[in-house]
C-alpha cells in the first residue's frame, strides 16, 4: 500500500430522533457510501442552479433546507416537514442514554416554537386537560399552517402566547403538567 491510498474504513453511526423515539443505524464508508440494514444506499446532496438544495436517496429527490447545525445536532426541513436529530456513534448514544436515565424526571412538558412564525389559533387555556395528539396551537410559518399537539396527558399550566402574536424559534408557547 502506498502513501497516497485512502484508508478505507466503515463507521457505524446512529441518527436519533428529537425525543429519542426513533433510531436509524447506518454505515458510512469514505463519506460517500452509505448502507442501512445491510442494503447499500445511493445518497446525494444536490444544489440546483437556482440555489435549491435537494436530497436524493435511491434516485428520489426531496427539497431540503438545513436550518441549523450545532455540534452533532441537526435541524432540517424536508418537503416542508421539520426534523431534528443527532448523529451519534454507538458509544456516544450509549453514554447519552445512561446520562438521560440519571436525569430527574420532568413533571412538566414545555411546547416551544419549532420555527419563527405567527400564532393563528390557540386551542387551549390554562387549567384545561389535554391528551396526546390534542391540538394546542396553530403556527403559521412560510405560508404553511402547522398544528402543534400535546405529546402527553396532563393539564395546561400556562399559555404564553395569543392569536396574531409573532414568535421566534424556541419561544415557550404552552406549559403542561404531566398527569
Amino acid at each position: 500500500m502506498d502513501n497516497n491510498s485512502e484508508n478505507v474504513q466503515n463507521r457505524t453511526l446512529i441518527a436519533v430522533g428529537e425525543n429519542g423515539e426513533r433510531n436509524y443505524e447506518f454505515q458510512v464508508k469514505n463519506q460517500y457510501e452509505f448502507s442501512s440494514k445491510g442494503r447499500k444506499l445511493k445518497v446525494e446532496m444536490i444544489e440546483e442552479a437556482d440555489g435549491i438544495n435537494l436530497f436524493s436517496c435511491e434516485g428520489v429527490r426531496y427539497p431540503v433546507e438545513i436550518v441549523s447545525v450545532k455540534q452533532n445536532t441537526y435541524e432540517v426541513v424536508v418537503n416542508g416537514v421539520t426534523y431534528r436529530y443527532t448523529v451519534e456513534t454507538p458509544f456516544s448514544l450509549k453514554r447519552r442514554q445512561i446520562l438521560a436515565a440519571q436525569k430527574p424526571v420532568n413533571e412538566n412538558e414545555e411546547l416551544h416554537a419549532p420555527m419563527p412564525g405567527k400564532i393563528v389559533t390557540v386551542h387551549v387555556k390554562a387549567g384545561q386537560d389535554v391528551n396526546p395528539g390534542d391540538p394546542l396551537i396553530v403556527l403559521e410559518a412560510m405560508k404553511m399552517q402547522n398544528t402543534l399537539t400535546a405529546t402527553s396527558k396532563g393539564k395546561v399550566v400556562a399559555v404564553n402566547v395569543r392569536e396574531a402574536q409573532n414568535v421566534s424559534k424556541d419561544d415557550l408557547l404552552v406549559e403542561i403538567k404531566k398527569a
